[in-house]
Protein backbone atom coordinates (compact mmCIF):
# COMPACT_ATOMS: atom_id res chain seq x y z
CA UNK A 1 0.00 0.00 0.00
CA UNK A 2 2.80 2.34 0.88
CA UNK A 3 4.49 1.55 -2.41
CA UNK A 4 1.33 2.43 -4.31
CA UNK A 5 1.08 5.76 -2.59
CA UNK A 6 4.71 6.49 -3.32
CA UNK A 7 4.19 5.66 -7.00
CA UNK A 8 1.12 7.87 -7.25
CA UNK A 9 2.97 10.72 -5.57
CA UNK A 10 5.85 10.39 -7.97
CA UNK A 11 3.46 10.44 -10.92
CA UNK A 12 1.66 13.52 -9.61
CA UNK A 13 4.90 15.37 -9.08
CA UNK A 14 6.03 14.39 -12.58
CA UNK A 15 2.79 15.73 -14.06
CA UNK A 16 3.25 19.02 -12.22
CA UNK A 17 6.80 19.36 -13.41
CA UNK A 18 5.83 18.59 -16.99
CA UNK A 19 3.05 21.20 -16.84
CA UNK A 20 5.39 23.85 -15.51
CA UNK A 21 8.02 23.25 -18.17
CA UNK A 22 5.65 23.31 -21.17
CA UNK A 23 6.42 26.43 -23.42
CA UNK A 24 3.46 28.67 -24.19
CA UNK A 25 2.59 29.06 -27.89
CA UNK A 26 4.55 31.79 -29.77
CA UNK A 27 2.79 35.14 -30.07
CA UNK A 28 2.70 36.62 -33.60
CA UNK A 29 3.65 40.34 -33.35
CA UNK A 30 1.13 42.82 -34.75
CA UNK A 31 2.82 44.73 -37.62
CA UNK A 32 3.27 48.49 -37.08
CA UNK A 33 1.37 50.31 -39.84
CA UNK A 34 3.51 52.48 -42.17
CA UNK A 35 2.29 56.09 -41.92
CA UNK A 36 0.97 57.61 -45.14
CA UNK A 37 3.23 60.58 -46.04
CA UNK A 38 1.47 63.93 -45.91
CA UNK A 39 2.45 66.10 -48.91
CA UNK A 40 4.28 69.28 -47.96
CA UNK A 41 2.17 72.29 -49.01
CA UNK A 42 3.86 74.41 -51.68
CA UNK A 43 3.45 78.17 -51.93
CA UNK A 44 1.59 79.36 -55.02
CA UNK A 45 3.88 80.84 -57.69
CA UNK A 46 4.48 84.58 -57.41
CA UNK A 47 2.76 86.89 -59.88
CA UNK A 48 4.23 89.89 -61.66
CA UNK A 49 4.02 93.37 -60.18
CA UNK A 50 1.02 94.27 -62.34
CA UNK A 51 -0.83 90.99 -61.75
CA UNK A 52 -0.15 91.26 -58.02
CA UNK A 53 -1.57 94.78 -57.97
CA UNK A 54 -4.65 93.64 -59.90
CA UNK A 55 -5.26 90.72 -57.56
CA UNK A 56 -4.80 92.89 -54.45
CA UNK A 57 -7.77 95.13 -55.25
CA UNK A 58 -6.41 98.29 -53.60
CA UNK A 59 -4.61 99.58 -56.68
CA UNK A 60 -7.32 99.88 -59.36
CA UNK A 61 -6.41 103.49 -60.22
CA UNK A 62 -2.71 102.70 -60.36
CA UNK A 63 -3.30 99.71 -62.64
CA UNK A 64 -5.57 101.74 -64.94
CA UNK A 65 -2.92 104.48 -65.14
CA UNK A 66 -0.15 101.95 -65.92
CA UNK A 67 -2.25 100.46 -68.70
CA UNK A 68 -3.10 103.88 -70.15
CA UNK A 69 0.58 104.91 -70.13
CA UNK A 70 1.56 101.54 -71.67
CA UNK A 71 3.79 100.69 -68.70
CA UNK A 72 1.93 97.54 -67.69
CA UNK A 73 4.01 95.51 -70.12
CA UNK A 74 7.26 96.91 -68.73
CA UNK A 75 6.30 96.17 -65.12
CA UNK A 76 5.24 92.67 -66.13
CA UNK A 77 8.68 92.06 -67.64
CA UNK A 78 11.80 90.54 -66.17
CA UNK A 79 12.82 93.46 -63.98
CA UNK A 80 13.52 93.36 -61.16
CA UNK A 81 11.75 96.55 -60.07
CA UNK A 82 10.81 98.15 -56.78
CA UNK A 83 7.46 99.96 -56.93
CA UNK A 84 6.26 102.43 -54.32
CA UNK A 85 2.58 101.86 -55.04
CA UNK A 86 -0.07 104.45 -54.10
CA UNK A 87 -3.41 102.97 -53.11
CA UNK A 88 -6.76 104.09 -54.49
CA UNK A 89 -7.17 106.18 -51.32
CA UNK A 90 -3.90 107.93 -52.14
CA UNK A 91 -5.15 108.87 -55.60
CA UNK A 92 -8.41 110.09 -54.07
CA UNK A 93 -6.43 112.68 -52.10
CA UNK A 94 -5.50 114.46 -55.33
CA UNK A 95 -7.58 117.50 -56.33
CA UNK A 96 -10.76 116.66 -58.22
CA UNK A 97 -10.18 116.07 -61.91
CA UNK A 98 -6.42 115.53 -61.60
CA UNK A 99 -6.44 111.88 -62.64
CA UNK A 100 -8.90 112.50 -65.49
CA UNK A 101 -6.74 115.35 -66.78
CA UNK A 102 -3.59 113.20 -66.65
CA UNK A 103 -5.34 110.41 -68.54
CA UNK A 104 -6.02 112.81 -71.43
CA UNK A 105 -2.33 112.53 -72.36
CA UNK A 106 -1.27 109.29 -70.68
CA UNK A 107 2.17 109.13 -72.25
CA UNK A 108 3.00 112.68 -71.19
CA UNK A 109 3.05 113.86 -67.58
CA UNK A 110 1.20 110.77 -66.31
CA UNK A 111 3.95 108.47 -67.58
CA UNK A 112 6.61 110.59 -65.88
CA UNK A 113 4.70 110.49 -62.59
CA UNK A 114 4.33 106.71 -62.75
CA UNK A 115 8.01 106.17 -63.57
CA UNK A 116 8.83 108.33 -60.55
CA UNK A 117 7.36 105.54 -58.39
CA UNK A 118 9.67 102.87 -59.83
CA UNK A 119 13.27 102.06 -58.84
CA UNK A 120 15.44 99.56 -60.68
CA UNK A 121 16.33 96.45 -58.69
CA UNK A 122 14.59 94.61 -55.87
CA UNK A 123 15.02 96.80 -52.78
CA UNK A 124 13.50 95.13 -49.73
CA UNK A 125 12.41 97.14 -46.67
CA UNK A 126 15.55 96.17 -44.76
CA UNK A 127 17.60 97.90 -47.46
CA UNK A 128 15.25 100.85 -47.95
CA UNK A 129 15.77 102.00 -44.36
CA UNK A 130 19.51 102.24 -45.01
CA UNK A 131 19.03 104.72 -47.85
CA UNK A 132 18.63 108.47 -47.87
CA UNK A 133 17.66 108.65 -51.52
CA UNK A 134 16.89 106.41 -54.48
CA UNK A 135 17.10 107.23 -58.17
CA UNK A 136 13.91 106.40 -60.04
CA UNK A 137 13.42 105.13 -63.56
CA UNK A 138 12.06 108.60 -64.35
CA UNK A 139 15.51 109.98 -63.58
CA UNK A 140 14.82 112.07 -60.47
CA UNK A 141 15.66 111.03 -56.92
CA UNK A 142 13.29 110.04 -54.14
CA UNK A 143 14.13 111.28 -50.63
CA UNK A 144 13.93 108.59 -47.96
CA UNK A 145 13.61 109.41 -44.25
CA UNK A 146 13.33 107.00 -41.33
CA UNK A 147 12.00 108.33 -38.01
CA UNK A 148 11.17 106.06 -35.08
CA UNK A 149 11.07 103.10 -37.42
CA UNK A 150 8.60 104.78 -39.78
CA UNK A 151 9.66 105.31 -43.36
CA UNK A 152 8.74 108.27 -45.53
CA UNK A 153 9.37 108.48 -49.26
CA UNK A 154 9.25 112.19 -50.03
CA UNK A 155 6.05 113.15 -48.16
CA UNK A 156 4.36 109.73 -48.45
CA UNK A 157 4.26 107.20 -45.63
CA UNK A 158 5.22 103.61 -46.37
CA UNK A 159 2.30 101.68 -44.87
CA UNK A 160 2.98 98.12 -46.09
CA UNK A 161 6.33 96.66 -47.12
CA UNK A 162 7.79 93.69 -48.93
CA UNK A 163 4.94 92.44 -51.10
CA UNK A 164 7.12 90.12 -53.15
CA UNK A 165 6.40 89.48 -56.81
CA UNK A 166 7.99 87.41 -59.53
CA UNK A 167 9.81 90.46 -60.89
CA UNK A 168 10.44 92.60 -57.85
CA UNK A 169 8.76 93.98 -54.77
CA UNK A 170 5.94 96.40 -53.91
CA UNK A 171 5.94 98.83 -51.00
CA UNK A 172 2.58 100.48 -50.40
CA UNK A 173 2.42 104.25 -49.82
CA UNK A 174 -0.40 106.57 -48.80
CA UNK A 175 0.22 109.44 -51.26
CA UNK A 176 1.00 109.95 -54.93
CA UNK A 177 4.57 111.09 -55.57
CA UNK A 178 5.18 113.97 -57.97
CA UNK A 179 8.55 114.37 -59.68
CA UNK A 180 10.29 117.71 -59.29
CA UNK A 181 9.68 120.17 -62.09
CA UNK A 182 12.83 121.35 -63.78
CA UNK A 183 12.36 125.03 -64.52
CA UNK A 184 12.62 125.88 -68.18
CA UNK A 185 15.52 128.26 -68.57
CA UNK A 186 14.47 131.64 -69.83
CA UNK A 187 16.31 132.23 -73.08
CA UNK A 188 18.55 135.25 -73.04
CA UNK A 189 17.16 137.59 -75.65
CA UNK A 190 19.50 138.34 -78.49
CA UNK A 191 20.06 142.06 -78.45
CA UNK A 192 18.98 143.79 -81.62
CA UNK A 193 21.87 145.40 -83.40
CA UNK A 194 22.03 149.13 -82.90
CA UNK A 195 21.53 150.89 -86.21
CA UNK A 196 24.65 152.72 -87.30
CA UNK A 197 24.37 155.85 -89.43
CA UNK A 198 27.11 154.51 -91.66
CA UNK A 199 28.24 150.90 -92.08
CA UNK A 200 31.14 149.77 -94.24
CA UNK A 201 31.04 146.25 -95.67
CA UNK A 202 34.56 145.28 -96.69
CA UNK A 203 35.58 142.50 -99.10
CA UNK A 204 38.97 141.31 -97.81
CA UNK A 205 41.82 139.56 -99.57
CA UNK A 206 41.31 136.43 -97.44
CA UNK A 207 37.81 136.17 -98.98
CA UNK A 208 36.05 137.19 -95.77
CA UNK A 209 33.39 139.90 -95.64
CA UNK A 210 33.47 142.09 -92.55
CA UNK A 211 31.49 142.79 -90.45
CA UNK A 212 29.10 140.58 -92.43
CA UNK A 213 26.65 140.69 -95.31
CA UNK A 214 23.65 141.67 -93.14
CA UNK A 215 23.71 145.07 -91.47
CA UNK A 216 21.25 147.47 -89.84
CA UNK A 217 21.08 151.19 -90.54
CA UNK A 218 18.49 153.84 -89.71
CA UNK A 219 16.45 155.65 -92.33
CA UNK A 220 18.90 158.01 -93.96
CA UNK A 221 21.80 155.70 -93.10
CA UNK A 222 24.54 154.85 -95.53
CA UNK A 223 26.04 151.49 -96.49
CA UNK A 224 29.50 151.54 -98.06
CA UNK A 225 30.72 148.47 -99.96
CA UNK A 226 34.54 148.48 -100.17
CA UNK A 227 36.87 146.17 -102.09
CA UNK A 228 40.10 145.61 -100.14
CA UNK A 229 41.17 142.57 -102.17
CA UNK A 230 43.86 143.29 -104.80
CA UNK A 231 43.63 139.78 -106.24
CA UNK A 232 39.94 139.18 -106.81
CA UNK A 233 37.09 141.23 -108.24
CA UNK A 234 34.10 141.87 -105.99
CA UNK A 235 30.71 143.52 -106.26
CA UNK A 236 26.97 143.36 -105.43
CA UNK A 237 23.72 142.84 -107.30
CA UNK A 238 20.12 143.57 -106.29
CA UNK A 239 17.89 140.53 -105.72
CA UNK A 240 14.59 142.38 -106.20
CA UNK A 241 13.26 145.61 -107.62
CA UNK A 242 13.10 147.26 -104.20
CA UNK A 243 16.81 146.86 -103.75
CA UNK A 244 17.45 147.63 -107.42
CA UNK A 245 16.07 151.10 -106.77
CA UNK A 246 19.11 151.80 -104.57
CA UNK A 247 21.62 149.74 -106.53
CA UNK A 248 20.93 151.52 -109.81
CA UNK A 249 19.03 148.60 -111.31
CA UNK A 250 19.26 144.83 -111.39
CA UNK A 251 22.69 144.65 -113.01
CA UNK A 252 25.94 143.73 -111.28
CA UNK A 253 27.77 146.54 -109.56
CA UNK A 254 31.49 145.83 -109.87
CA UNK A 255 33.78 147.38 -107.26
CA UNK A 256 37.47 147.64 -108.29
CA UNK A 257 40.24 147.22 -105.73
CA UNK A 258 40.50 150.19 -103.41
CA UNK A 259 37.16 151.59 -104.55
CA UNK A 260 33.78 151.81 -102.82
CA UNK A 261 30.09 151.70 -103.72
CA UNK A 262 27.95 153.87 -101.41
CA UNK A 263 24.19 153.61 -100.96
CA UNK A 264 21.94 155.80 -98.80
CA UNK A 265 18.59 154.26 -97.77
CA UNK A 266 15.73 156.70 -97.17
CA UNK A 267 12.85 154.24 -96.67
CA UNK A 268 12.52 151.68 -93.86
CA UNK A 269 12.47 148.04 -94.98
CA UNK A 270 14.61 145.03 -95.73
CA UNK A 271 16.65 145.07 -98.89
CA UNK A 272 18.03 141.80 -100.23
CA UNK A 273 21.16 141.60 -102.32
CA UNK A 274 23.87 139.16 -103.30
CA UNK A 275 27.61 139.52 -103.47
CA UNK A 276 29.25 138.53 -106.73
CA UNK A 277 32.51 136.94 -107.68
CA UNK A 278 34.16 135.53 -104.53
CA UNK A 279 32.53 134.69 -102.22
CA UNK A 280 28.97 134.76 -103.56
CA UNK A 281 26.48 134.97 -100.66
CA UNK A 282 23.12 136.56 -99.98
CA UNK A 283 22.87 139.55 -97.63
CA UNK A 284 20.32 141.98 -96.24
CA UNK A 285 20.28 145.69 -95.55
CA UNK A 286 17.76 146.27 -92.72
CA UNK A 287 16.64 149.88 -92.53
CA UNK A 288 14.84 150.90 -89.34
CA UNK A 289 12.81 153.98 -88.53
Amino acid sequence: MKKLLVVLAILFIGILIAGCTTQPPAVTPTPTPTPTPVPTPTAPPLKSIVDTAVADGRFTTLVAALQAAKLDGTLSGAGPFTVFAPTDDAFNKLPNGTVAALLQEPEGQLKQILLYHVVNGKVMAADVVKLTKATTVQGSDLTINVTDGKVKVNTANVIITDIETSNGVIHVIDAVLTPPVTPTPTPTPTPSPTPQPTVTITFNRDLTIKPGVTVVVPVGGKVIFKNDDPFKPHGVVAVNVGTGKYFGGMSNVNIPYGKTFEVTFDVAGTYDYQTIFQPSVEGKIIVTK
